[in-house]
C-alpha cells in the first residue's frame, strides 16, 4: 500500500521535471508540426531586385588548394559564388600582392609561419572568376602597404582582365591587436585615412564600389570593459563621423553553437583539456537542434539593430564573413552545421541593405570550410573522420542548393508558409520551423526551404507554382559528421505542387530549367 501510494504521488513529478528542465534551458519538447501536416505557401507581397554580388565566399586559400587548380574548380563551380574575396579575411593586412603571400619582412602568427609557402596570384584569382562566374572582391592592404602599392594591384588586375567592381578597405581593423592600434589609433584615424584612399581609387576608377571596415556588435558587448571591446564597440561611430564616400560598410556575423545553454551542474569540470570532450557529451544528448538552430535568428535580430540601424542614407552593408564559430570542435561539419548556414544565409535577404555577402570560408576543413581541402577534413574536431578532399563539407551541400536556387535570379520574394508554428530557442526566442524564399530569372523560378524542425511536414506549393516543378532534397541527421556524400540523403520528385519536407532538410522547387 505504502508503495503504490508512493509512486501516485511520485509519478506526476516524474512527467514534470523534464518539462521544467526543458523550459528552464530553453527546449521546446513538442516541435510545432503534427506528421504530415499540409503547409500552404505564398509570397510575400514585396518583390525585392536579387543583388548580384549576393552569396560568395571568402577565398583565403593559404592552406590550399590554389585557386588555378582544375579540380578545385570543378568543385566551386557547384555552389555557384557570384564573389570570390581575396585575399581573405586577416591575411590581408599581411599580404603582399605581387608575390602571392605574406611579406617577408614583418613579423606573422605562428601557424601561418609554419604553412609551406603557396603562391596565390591575382592570375590564380583571375582563372577561378573567370570559369565560374563569379566577381572578385579585393581586400586592399591599409596597415603594412602603400596607397600606391595599392593602386598598382588593381591596375594589374586590370591589365590582365580582370573587371574589379568591389573593394574592401582590409580587415578587422577593430582589433586591439598591435598592427592594427599601431597603424589606426582609432576609427576616427582609419576613416580619415580612408578618405585619401577612397578619393585616389573612384578618381582612377571611378565605378569602383568601396567598403570600409565596420565592427558587428553583440548585446553582451556593451556590458563588457575590456579595452579590446572598448575599441571595438566605439569603432563604427568613430568611423562613420568621419568617413566621406564610401559606399558600404562590412561585418562579420559569426554566431555560436549554443551548447552553453544546455550545460547542467557538472557538465564542465574546468579543466581546459577536458573540456571539448565533456561539449562533445552534451551535444550528444540529442536536445541541441532547437537550440543552435535558433542562433542564426537572434544573431541576425542583433545584427539588423546594431550594424543597420546605424548606417547612414545611401549605404549598403556587406557582410564579408558569416559562419558558425566554435572552439570545441562538436558541431562543426556535421548536418546541424549547414542547416545553420544556410539559415544564415536566407536571413540576410530579409534586408535591402545587404548588397553582399561571404560565407567563410571557400576551402578549409569541416570549422569553416565549404569544401574540404583535404582528406583530414574533421582534424580539429572532437571525433576524427577522414574526409573526401574536394568533396563538399555540410554546409558546402545545403549551400550548393542555395546557389542553386539565386543562380541567374533578378529578383526575389520572401516566402510565407500558413500554419506554421514557432520553436522555442534559447532564452525563450522563437523562430519559424520553415524558412525560405523564392527567386525568379529568365530560367524560370525556384523555391528553397529548409524544414528545421524534427518533424515531417506535407508542402502545398501550387499558390506559388501553379504547374508544380522538380523538387530536389537533401537530409541528414542532425548530429551526423558529413565526411562524404554517403552522408546526405539525396532525392527528387518531378512535376509535383505538393511534397513531404522530412525533417531537417533543404529542399529546391524548380518550376523551369534545373539549375
Amino acid at each position: 500500500m505504502f508503495r503504490q501510494a508512493y509512486f501516485k504521488f511520485l509519478l506526476p513529478l516524474i512527467l514534470v521535471i523534464p518539462l521544467v528542465a526543458w523550459a528552464f534551458l530553453g527546449v521546446n519538447p513538442s516541435q510545432p508540426f503534427s506528421d504530415k501536416q499540409i503547409i500552404k505557401v505564398s509570397k510575400a507581397l514585396v518583390l525585392k531586385t536579387f543583388p548580384k554580388s549576393f552569396f560568395g565566399f571568402n577565398a583565403q586559400q593559404i592552406r590550399g588548394p590554389v585557386l588555378s587548380d582544375n579540380s578545385f574548380i570543378q568543385a566551386v563551380k557547384g555552389l555557384n559564388p557570384a564573389v570570390l574575396r581575396y585575399p581573405g579575411g586577416t591575411v590581408a593586412s599581411y599580404w603582399d600582392w605581387k608575390s602571392g603571400w605574406f611579406k617577408d619582412e614583418i613579423p606573422l602568427k605562428k601557424d601561418w609561419r609554419e604553412i609551406r609557402k603557396n603562391p596565390i596570384r591575382l592570375e590564380d584569382l583571375k582563372a577561378a572568376c573567370d570559369s565560374t562566374g563569379a566577381a572578385p572582391l579585393l581586400v586592399l592592404n591599409m596597415c603594412t602597404s602603400t596607397l600606391e602599392y595599392q593602386l598598382d594591384m588593381l591596375r594589374h588586375a586590370r591589365k590582365i582582365g580582370m573587371k574589379v567592381n568591389y573593394v574592401e578597405l582590409d580587415n578587422e581593423l577593430y582589433i586591439s591587436e598591435s598592427i592594427y592600434t599601431d597603424r589606426f589609433g582609432s576609427g576616427e584615424d582609419y576613416a580619415n585615412e580612408c578618405n585619401k584612399w577612397i578619393a585616389a581609387i573612384k578618381k582612377e576608377f571611378p565605378n569602383m564600389r568601396i567598403a570600409v571596415v565596420g565592427y558587428s556588435a553583440k548585446d553582451s558587448d556593451f556590458r563588457k570593459n575590456k579595452n579590446d571591446v572598448t575599441r571595438a564597440v566605439n569603432w563604427n561611430r568613430e568611423v562613420l563621423g568621419a568617413i566621406r564616400g564610401a559606399d558600404a560598410m562590412t561585418f562579420h556575423t559569426y554566431g555560436g553553437n549554443a551548447l552553453n545553454y544546455l550545460r547542467g551542474p557538472g557538465d564542465i569540470s574546468g579543466d581546459e583539456d577536458k573540456e571539448p570532450l565533456e561539449y562533445q557529451a552534451i551535444f550528444d544528448r540529442g536536445t541541441s537542434p532547437p537550440l543552435a538552430l535558433g542562433i542564426p535568428f537572434s544573431r541576425w535580430e542583433n545584427a539588423k539593430a546594431y550594424d543597420l540601424q546605424i548606417l547612414p542614407s545611401g549605404m549598403k552593408a556587406w557582410v564579408t564573413e558569416y559562419n558558425l564559430f566554435e572552439r570545441e570542435g562538436v558541431m562543426a561539419g556535421t548536418w546541424l552545421h549547414g542547416l545553420y548556414a544556410v539559415t544564415q544565409t536566407l536571413l540576410m535577404l530579409e534586408s535591402d541593405l545587404v548588397e553582399l555577402s561571404c560565407y567563410h570560408n571557400l576551402s578549409s576543413s569541416a570549422q569553416f570550410g565549404a569544401i574540404f581541402n583535404s582528406d583530414q577534413g574533421f582534424i580539429k574536431a572532437v571525433r576524427q573522420k577522414p574526409t573526401t578532399e574536394l568533396g563538399l563539407s555540410a554546409a558546402g551541400y545545403t549551400l550548393s542548393m542555395a546557389g542553386k536556387a539565386f543562380k541567374d535570379a533578378t529578383n526575389y520574394s520572401q516566402l510565407h508558409f500558413d500554419g506554421v508554428e514557432s520553436i522555442k530557442g534559447a532564452r525563450g526566442h522563437a523562430y519559424p520551423a520553415l524558412i525560405g524564399v523564392s527567386c525568379k530569372g529568365s530560367k524560370g523560378e525556384r523555391l528553397l526551404v529548409v524544414n528545421l524542425s524534427n518533424k515531417s511536414v506535407r508542402m502545398d506549393v501550387s499558390a506559388v507554382l501553379p504547374m508544380g516543378g522538380s523538387w530536389s532534397q537533401m537530409i541528414s541527421k542532425p548530429a551526423t559528421q558529413v565526411a562524404s556524400s554517403a552522408d546526405v540523403e539525396k532525392s527528387k520528385t518531378k512535376s509535383a505542387t505538393a511534397s513531404d519536407l522530412p525533417p531537417y532538410s533543404i529542399t529546391l522547387i524548380s518550376s523551369g530549367v534545373e539549375p
